[in-house]
């Protein structure tokens, strides 16, 4: 009997209602549920720490929507396994799985009968004047912005140690094929096909009409370094804030060789999602 765990968004609209009876289903199925923390304290279950619930795992199934998800790869750390999406959310690139499809979910878990796609990661070494190197990996994006000024930000940008340009800009966006629906998509960013092997570099509302996505090799190393005169910027990996950067700080971004397997059900197609979540239609003739 496989082991599937359990990661829920309490605050999305159902989820609760799905959670108190997915243990019978589950059971039905043949499927062992283990709950989160969340979970257990919705169900009044016992509490599992994070690296134990994991290490225990087939597999996990998240009920919310694409932040349930990617908050379930920042906790996975060292224990990654297969993860499969049910969307509560709005668009739901990543969850595109629907609530009335959860008895084929599990079946699909028990049968093994899902679709696989390998995602890599990418890693974001990051430090401010006089600190130490930190890093920290995301499955979707690193987004250098906000800040609490107003002003301007200026970003100096190497790749491969080679001097590429100076931004001024609110920010920069560097996003994997996973990712490239998402922020990136927002700020003017192209679409790649998951399994490209490579990562946008997106600036954020740029000072001049020449600056545009960049399309570059997935193991590219980009040096992202702000400016002494540059205001404070907010460092975020995978919309979850890291850090606050200053005039100096500078972060490093590269594929790693670290995969997250996002599992879907066999009918699953990547181009009818974007069909359906971007509403292409096509033109008409005649």
């Amino acid at each position: 009997m496989k082991t599937v765990g359990v990661i829920v968004n309490l605050e999305k609209p159902g989820t609760r209602e799905l959670l108190e009876v997915l243990g019978e289903k589950a059971s039905k199925a043949g499927l062992t549920l283990i709950y989160d923390e969340t979970c257990s304290e919705a169900l009044a279950q016992p509490r599992e720490e994070c690296d134990p619930f994991f290490q225990k795992l087939d597999a996990v199934l998240t009920l919310g929507g694409d932040g349930t998800l990617l908050g379930a790869v920042r906790r996975m750390q060292a224990h990654p396994v297969p993860i499969l999406g049910v969307n509560f959310g709005k668009l739901g690139f990543l969850t595109s799985i629907t609530q009335d499809r959860i008895d084929e979910a599990l079946h699909a878990l028990v049968t093994g009968n899902v679709l696989t796609s390998k995602r890599r990661l990418i890693e974001c070494r990051y430090r401010n004047p006089g600190e130490e190197f930190h890093s920290v990996e995301a499955l979707n994006d690193v987004v250098l912005s906000w800040g609490t000024s107003s002003h301007i930000a200026t970003l100096e940008v190497r790749v491969n140690h080679q001097t590429v340009t100076t931004y001024t800009c609110d920010g920069l966006i560097v996003a994997t094929p996973t990712g490239s629906t998402g922020h990136s998509l927002s700020a003017g960013g192209p679409i790649l096909a998951p399994e490209t092997n490579a990562l946008i570099l997106n600036p954020i509302c740029p000072h001049a009409m020449t600056a545009r996505p960049v399309v570059m090799n997935g193991e590219t190393e980009l040096t992202i370094q702000l400016a002494e005169h540059s205001k404070s910027l907010v460092l975020a990996c995978d919309g979850q804030p890291v850090a606050d950067m200053i005039p100096g700080g500078e972060i490093t971004t590269r594929s790693t060789d670290h995969l997250i397997e996002l599992l879907q059900l066999p009918d699953y197609d990547y181009w009818e999602v974007l069909r359906d979540k971007l509403n292409w239609r096509g033109s008409s003739i005649g």
